[in-house]
């Protein structure tokens, strides 16, 4: 009781002494500390409370005194009511909402909705953005309330910048003016033309394997290759952060999923022994990326297609985010591996390096190859990749072979060890290895969202990801960089980003009470 009794009293105390202050009255400010409870004056020993008197004439002294019992007295977050939209949607993530309750299926949507809603209108929604234009290294969008931001570009995953290369656009201008949209049907009727044949030769060039289908898109090549050789007697081993394509495979194919540790080559092999111990007589198809899109970083494929021939195993490796970008020639992680004809199953995405949508999957068998078009659903029930597209894909796989690719690699990579170096210099936690995903880790996902609306005025496009791409608490920037930007770009947009991230952590703290880490 006593407590309680001196703790209102400081606070009349406190305010008074905040009212002389703005008189600058430094007699009533110096008596009237003198009566502040020995507790209070315990708890706060950063307020020099018996040389008050004293500030007379230290302006910067007394302001940060000012400033410092103003947030006792009434601190700033009791003074400024939060906006309840910004609160609710800071508050909550995406994961609250993944398994909503009732045996209505349209009317149980409602709750994600009006949280949806929430961020849309305090512009903490990442999602839905779109461009005025080519996804230039510099590039302006348009959010979902119509307001348009100008900035550089990490939002946009054209890692050799060929949206703008003049073959490129030739290229797609040939093919229109030859085949036109051309919506012919399914490749497995007539909706591939002569130049996909050309494709399906130039990739598998590339990677080394004999065998190429084309998919309309690199999700539905990943999807189909799992879905098409997969039965449910079988065993699936897949990397917990394998790309959703193939873990929405793996869960349509079979119930005998095992999603082993990140990268962890012991993990399968002991997976394996275990499965063989039981089975011998179903397949198990062990999946993987070559580079993964969040944690910017790639195991150890020399062992894995060692320990998988071990025991009978298929390995499928997805080489979406570094074919063609990375790796000597453009061929990735497999590579920079020596590993190049020598995996059982490659798919791939051309959405990163090669300028448009589609996929494939690659092996030397013809054999698997006829059996996933004929299986894999999404190749034979979906339209084949436009001629268009097709075309596209076939001129960037040429200049990604050609000497024209080493120095786009080489720009590229200059540009991603500025952004790294920029960003690591300020203190702030690049994720993985060196490659065109750059992962700057944020963690706490009010400080992600915060920090990415600040970013949206301040000229730097980036994509914020979060729960469902991460887990809870491990929210980022996926910053990704292109050739055509320039080192003193990459740069600039680390220090907009480090202010950025500073100021959201002053605005919480501000407004909720407590600053994330």
């Amino acid at each position: 009781m006593t407590t309680e009794l001196d703790q209102r009293e400081d606070g009349e105390l406190i305010g008074i002494i905040l009212k002389a202050a703005h008189c600058r009255d430094f007699e009533t400010m110096a008596r009237t500390a003198t009566e502040v409870s020995e507790m209070t004056r315990n708890w706060a020993t950063h307020i020099p409370w018996d040389d008050l008197a004293s500030l007379e004439g230290a302006d910067d002294e007394l302001a940060q005194v000012v400033a410092d019992l103003t947030e006792m007295w009434e601190p700033a977050h009791l003074r400024n009511p939060v906006d309840p939209d910004e609160e609710y949607a800071l508050d909550k993530n995406a994961y609250d909402f993944y398994r909503p309750a009732g045996r209505n299926l349209l009317t149980r949507t409602g709750d994600f909705y009006g949280w949806v809603q929430a961020r849309r209108r305090t512009e903490t929604w990442q999602y839905s953005r779109v461009l005025e234009a080519a996804p230039d290294s510099v590039a302006q969008i348009t959010n979902d309330l119509g307001r348009r931001a100008r900035g550089i570009n990490f939002n946009s995953q054209d890692y050799l910048s060929f949206n703008t290369h003049p073959a490129i656009r030739e290229a797609a201008a040939k093919a229109m003016h030859d085949y036109g949209p051309h919506s012919a049907g399914s490749p497995m009727v007539l909706g591939n033309t002569r130049i996909s044949d050309d494709l399906e030769a130039a990739l598998g060039d590339l990677v080394g394997l004999d065998h190429v289908t084309l998919f309309p898109t690199g999700w539905a090549a990943g999807f189909g290759a799992v879905v098409g050789l997969v039965r449910q007697s079988d065993h699936i081993l897949i990397d917990r952060l394998a790309h959703s394509c193939l873990q929405q495979g793996a869960r349509a194919a079979t119930r005998n999923v095992v999603r082993y540790e990140h990268l962890n080559v012991e993990a399968v092999r002991r997976h394996l022994t275990q499965i063989r111990a039981t089975d011998t007589r179903n397949g198990i198809l062990v999946v993987t990326d070559g580079l993964f899109s969040v944690d910017a970083d790639w195991p150890d494929l020399v062992t894995l297609q060692r320990v998988c021939r071990e025991h009978d195993a298929t390995l499928l490796v997805d080489v979406a985010h570094d074919l063609g970008s990375m790796g000597p020639g453009g061929t990735g992680v497999l590579g920079m591996q020596d590993l190049l004809g020598s995996v059982d199953i490659v798919m791939g995405a051309f959405s990163k390096t090669f300028c448009s949508n589609g996929g494939f999957v690659a092996s030397h068998s013809p054999a698997l190859k006829q059996y996933i078009k004929m299986f894999g659903g999404s190749h034979f029930f979906s339209n084949a990749l436009s001629p268009v597209q097709t075309a596209v894909v076939r001129e960037a796989t040429r200049i990604i072979r050609s000497a024209e690719g080493d120095v786009l690699r080489a720009r590229l990579f200059t540009a991603i060890h500025a952004l790294r170096d920029e960003l690591t210099g300020r203190g702030l936690t690049c994720m993985g290895e060196p490659s065109p995903i750059v992962p700057l880790l944020i963690g706490n996902e009010k400080l992600a969202r915060t920090a990415n609306r600040l970013l949206f005025d301040r000229g730097v496009l980036a994509f914020m990801v979060e729960f469902p791409v991460t887990p809870t608490g491990s929210s980022r920037f996926r910053l990704q960089v292109q050739a055509g930007h320039r080192p003193e770009e990459a740069r600039e947009a680390a220090r907009i980003i480090e202010g950025a991230i500073a100021d959201s952590r002053a605005y919480l703290s501000s407004a909720f009470g407590s600053a994330p880490r």
